[in-house]
Parts: structure tokens; C-alpha cells; sequence
């Protein structure tokens, strides 16, 4: 079906039905009566008055129908008022393109027949129709036709009653409520002023209320005539009278503004005389003068709360004396602070160019020294190749022993090397899979695993936040002293394992760096010679070593490295063993770097 094409004209219509609140209502005899009797004069078994809002059409009557409402989009007499100017008459339905199709047509109540008259108020706006239906093809005479058309003028007339009832109705009650709240009002004045009196008398403040320009104290509390040194003879007298220290004081000028303005004036600490027991008592006083309205919403007064601060503001000044001393002190300790500052700088300054400076030498001596190393091994193998035969078995074994020391020395200064860049160089963060680090150090090591036929487990590891490179100098060293410190009789088994924990969870001597608050425990145990638990502290030292360089070599600088690598990383590392049992060390990385 159709809107109709003035959205303005439709919004207005049904404005104009919802005046009359008759949808939704009760039915009523006129109106059935009307629908009753259109059903008679033009013979057909079903007679509606309907009205048509924003979704339905709804059946203030519906004379030989059950439903009481329908959608307004199937609606006949939604179709009805979008013209005013004549009747809708529908012969045939099923043969109308408009109609044909219609669930109301092909359904039930199968209506075949249609005639509606535009139900038009005095605006001229169509609300909705009274209709006749028959589910047979039939005409309408002219004289059913105008019959029609009165009884909808008759549908109109009942509505405009109903509008003038209701108008009435609605009058009478606004008269008895405003009687009703006129008096409400009355009393209601009567018994605030009433709780006003007894809230100024039991307020937790000091409170005192005036009228007129006067300023007459009408009332005041306990706290107030305690403040101002008098009694309650000084109510209904003006304060001039009464409290005379106070009349040419900016007290009343602020009085008479607010009087006369209606706006809240609040003071702070104010410096105010007062003549108690016949003595001068200096003061100091927060108040607020608020105006009081009468039923006409005319100020008549004003009320006034007071709190002396007189110790408080005197602890003020007194601390703000305290305060600026302080500050001079807060300054002078400012000063200080900055030249040490100045000298901390300077000394950092000197700690890079320090930093800087090891590195260079590092990297100078590690050079300057391999090469002599390198010389003294290519000289003593030379004389071993070509005049071995001739030095003799004490000449061999003095060649093999220096070849020895000099390998043991240029083992020792690159691991010095390592450990002085693992502690001076600046670490370079990133997501690190640690598969891949432990993948790359088994390749390292991969001659020595196949020589000793070890066996080392490794399981799927995550990925962590960390630098690749220090990461692989700690693995490296972990599981090259496994492979070491497992006699050379033995086939060594290394097992590799990974789990997670949270910070409180570590064991009591890792104490990581990091405020991270889950880790990853990466462990690697061997069934190696082990080592004694006392000697725990030592291990992970520079230099120092649990074992004979005879029985197995190495430097004793390895496990200082890892130390260094895993607190670089802001984790923490330990070991336990027993001599003969195998060693397990244990690795705590943060999950996520902070």
C-alpha cells in the first residue's frame, strides 16, 4: 500500500489522531451503534470503524469481525484516506491490481467487497474510515452511499465530544491540582520555616540568619552567639545595635549585595574584631552569606555560617614561614645537586671513554699476543718436523709441552676476550628462537660430538627476547663442559629441558635483575664427573677451576660467561651436583624482557 507523499502532512494526521486518545480504548455503544446500523443499510455482514496510525490500523468498532486491529501496509482504509475527496468503493477485490494479492483478500477474512468513507475532522485531515465488507461482489446504491457518508460525519461528531470532554476533564483537574498544590504550598512554607529554625539551632556550624536591610539577627545558633560574645537577647535586634564592633565593616556591605543580588558571597580567613567580655579579640573567620527566599521567590534575608580558623591560619603562617626557610634549604641542596650532578656526568663521561678504551685494548692485545702464540706453536713445530731425531726424547717432550702451553694461553686470552665483550659491549635485543641458537652451537660443536659419540637431547624451546649472539656464547659453554667433564671412557649423555615459572617460584639464590614476573627454565644435565655443592659460589668466578688441568683442560673462565650472559639478560643461573653424579645447571630467562 501507499504512504502518503507529504511526510510534514502525515506527521501532522497522526498528531492530530493522537488528540482525540481513542486508540486503544474501550468499545463504546455510539460507536457500535453507528457501525451496527451502516452494516444494516447497506446489507453486508461486516461494518468497521477504523483509525489508521504509523503501523496499524485499529477497530474502534468492528461489527461482524473478530480481529480488533491489522497491519496498516494490508490495509484497505489506509489506501481509503490518502484521498478525502470521495468514498473508496471496491466491487471486486480479486479483480483490483491494488487488492488481488492482498493476505487479507487471499486469506481470511477473504474480503471481495469494499466501501470506505474518509473519517475527515475539522482540519481536514483524514484519521481513518467507516467501512462496509463482503466476501461477495456487490454494488452500492447513491442512497447507501449517503447514508454512508452521514453516519461518518456522526463518527466525527462523537469524536470532537469526546475532544471537548476530555478538554474539560483536563481543566478541572489542572484547578483542583493547583488548588491542591497552592496548599501543599502553604504548608509546606509553614513547615520549612519551621525545620529552617530548627537547622539553624541544631547545625554542626556556627549559623545565624537576617532580614531586611537592617540586618535584624532573627536567628542564631549556640556556635554563633558563642563566636560573636553574646547571648539570645540580641534576637529580632539589628546588628548594629547589638554586635557594634561590626557595622562599618565590609561585613554589611557584603550583606547588602547579596540582599539585593541573590549571589553567594564566601570569604576565607578573614581578619575580624570582636569585643568579648568587654575585651578585643582579633580573629580570623571563614563565612558565607547566602540569601533566603520567601513563597514569592523574593529574598527577605540573608543566612550566614561561620568557622574560625584562628589556630589553623596561624599554623599557616606559620608554615609558611617554616616553608620559606625550607626553601632556601630544598635551593642550597639544589646547588649541591647540581654540581654533583656536573661531577657524576664528568665521571660517567670518563667510565665510556674507560669502557671504550678496554675494548681497544682488548682487541690490541688479544691481537699483539696471539701472534708471538702463534709463532712460538709454528717454530716449535718446525723444530719438531725437522730435528726432532736429533733433540732427542727430552727435546721432543720440551717442544710438546711449550706447543701445549702456548694452545692453553691462546685458549685462555680468547675467552678473555669473550668475557671482557660480553661485559663491556652493548647488547642487542630481539626475538631469539632458541632452537636455532642451540642448532648453530651443535654444529660448532659437532666434530667433538661425533669423536665422543654423545648423545644430546634437545626439545622444542620458545622463542624469547634476547641477543642471538650472547645467547649462543652461554649454550655453547653449557653444553662444551658436559661434553668435557665426562670421563673420556664414557659415551656422554646430555639432556636438554625447558619449562615456565613464575617469580616466586625461583629457587632462593637466583635473584634476577629483571621485574619480570614469569621466566623461562631452560635446564642442561649431564652424567659427568659432578662436582662438591659447597664450592657452588666459586664456579661461575673468573679463573676458578674444581679440577686439574691435567684431567680436564680448559681456562675456568666458561662459566663466568654464562653468569654474565644470563644477568645481561636480566635473569639468574645455579647448578646442582654431587661428585661422580653428574651436574644439572639451570637457566632463568625472563618470558618477556622489561
Amino acid at each position: 500500500m501507499d504512504r502518503p507523499s507529504s511526510q510534514f502532512d502525515e506527521t501532522r494526521r497522526i498528531g492530530a489522531l493522537k488528540e482525540y486518545n481513542i486508540l486503544d480504548t474501550l468499545p463504546e455503544a455510539d460507536y457500535d451503534a453507528i457501525a451496527q446500523l451502516a452494516a444494516y443499510i447497506c446489507q453486508t455482514p461486516v461494518a468497521l470503524i477504523s483509525f489508521v496510525d504509523e503501523e496499524r490500523q485499529w477497530f474502534k468498532s468492528h461489527y461482524g469481525m473478530e480481529q480488533s486491529e491489522t497491519d496498516r501496509d494490508i490495509a484497505f482504509c489506509a489506501q481509503n484516506i490518502l484521498d478525502i475527496s470521495e468514498p473508496l468503493v471496491i466491487e471486486d477485490a480479486r479483480l483490483d491490481q491494488r487488492f488481488a494479492s492482498n493476505p487479507l483478500v487471499a486469506g481470511d477474512p477473504h474480503i471481495v467487497f469494499y466501501a470506505g468513507m474518509p473519517l475527515v475532522d475539522s482540519q481536514g485531515f483524514a484519521l481513518g474510515s467507516l467501512c462496509v465488507i463482503d466476501n461477495q461482489a456487490r454494488k452500492l446504491t447513491d442512497e447507501q452511499l449517503s447514508a454512508l457518508s452521514l453516519l461518518s460525519k456522526q463518527v466525527i461528531s462523537l469524536l470532537d465530544l469526546r475532544l471537548a470532554n476530555n478538554s474539560l476533564l483536563a481543566s478541572h483537574k489542572q484547578l483542583r491540582i493547583e488548588a491542591r498544590e497552592k496548599q501543599q504550598t502553604r504548608l509546606a512554607l509553614v513547615e520549612s520555616e519551621a525545620r529552617f529554625r530548627s537547622l539553624v539551632r541544631e547545625a554542626p556550624v556556627a549559623m545565624l540568619v537576617y532580614e531586611s536591610t537592617d540586618m535584624i539577627i532573627r536567628e542564631a545558633n549556640e556556635m554563633m552567639l558563642e563566636i560573636l560574645g553574646r547571648g539570645e537577647e540580641i534576637l529580632g535586634k539589628p546588628l548594629s545595635e547589638t554586635v557594634p564592633e561590626l557595622k562599618d565593616t565590609p561585613l554589611s556591605e557584603r550583606y547588602l549585595k547579596v540582599l539585593a543580588t541573590g549571589e553567594t558571597h564566601c570569604q576565607f580567613g578573614e581578619r575580624i574584631l570582636l569585643v568579648k567580655s568587654g575585651k578585643s579579640y582579633w580573629g580570623y573567620y571563614d563565612y558565607t552569606y547566602k540569601a533566603v527566599y520567601n513563597e514569592h521567590g523574593e529574598s527577605y534575608g540573608v543566612v550566614c555560617t561561620a568557622i574560625e580558623v584562628t589556630s589553623k591560619v596561624m599554623a599557616q603562617q606559620a608554615l609558611e614561614k617554616s616553608e620559606s626557610q625550607y626553601r632556601k634549604l630544598s635551593q642550597e641542596l639544589e646547588d649541591q645537586v647540581e654540581v654533583r650532578t656536573k661531577e657524576l656526568s664528568m665521571a660517567n663521561q670518563d667510565l665510556v671513554r674507560s669502557n671504550e678504551n678496554l675494548q681497544e685494548f682488548a682487541y690490541i692485545a688479544s691481537h699483539d699476543l696471539q701472534e708471538p702464540l702463534r709463532k712460538i706453536q709454528s717454530f716449535s713445530s718446525l723444530l719438531k718436523s725437522k730435528y726432532g731425531n736429533e733433540l732427542g726424547k727430552d727435546g721432543l717432550d720440551y717442544l710438546n709441552r711449550m706447543n701445549a702451553a702456548g694452545v692453553r694461553m691462546s685458549t685462555l686470552i680468547k675467552d678473555l676476550l669473550t668475557y671482557s665483550q660480553i661485559t663491556t659491549r652493548q647488547q642487542i635485543y630481539g626475538s631469539v628462537a632458541l632452537n636455532t641458537v642451540i642448532s648453530e652451537v651443535l654444529n660448532i660443536l659437532e666434530l667433538e660430538i661425533q669423536e665422543r659419540q654423545a648423545q644430546i637431547v634437545v626439545p622444542d624451546l620458545p622463542v624469547i627476547n634476547g641477543d642471538a649472539s650472547q645467547l649462543g656464547q652461554l649454550f655453547q659453554n653449557l653444553l662444551s663442559n658436559a661434553l668435557k667433564f665426562t670421563p673420556s671412557e664414557d659415551r656422554p649423555r646430555v639432556k636438554v629441558a625447558c619449562n615456565f615459572c613464575d617469580r616466586g617460584q625461583l629457587p632462593v639464590e637466583v635473584l634476577p635483575n629483571s621485574q619480570a614476573s614469569r621466566f623461562c627454565q631452560i635446564t642442561v644435565s649431564d652424567q659427568g664427573v659432578g662436582f662438591d655443592t659447597r664450592y657452588l659460589d666459586k664456579i661461575f668466578q673468573v679463573f676458578q677451576r674444581l679440577h686439574a688441568k691435567e684431567d680436564f683442560p680448559g681456562t675456568g673462565v666458561g662459566l663466568a660467561i654464562c653468569q654474565r650472559v644470563v644477568e645481561n639478560h636480566g635473569g639468574g643461573i645455579t647448578a646442582s651436583s654431587a661428585s661422580g653424579k653428574g651436574a644439572t645447571f639451570e637457566v632463568y630467562l625472563p618470558s618477556e624482557i622489561e
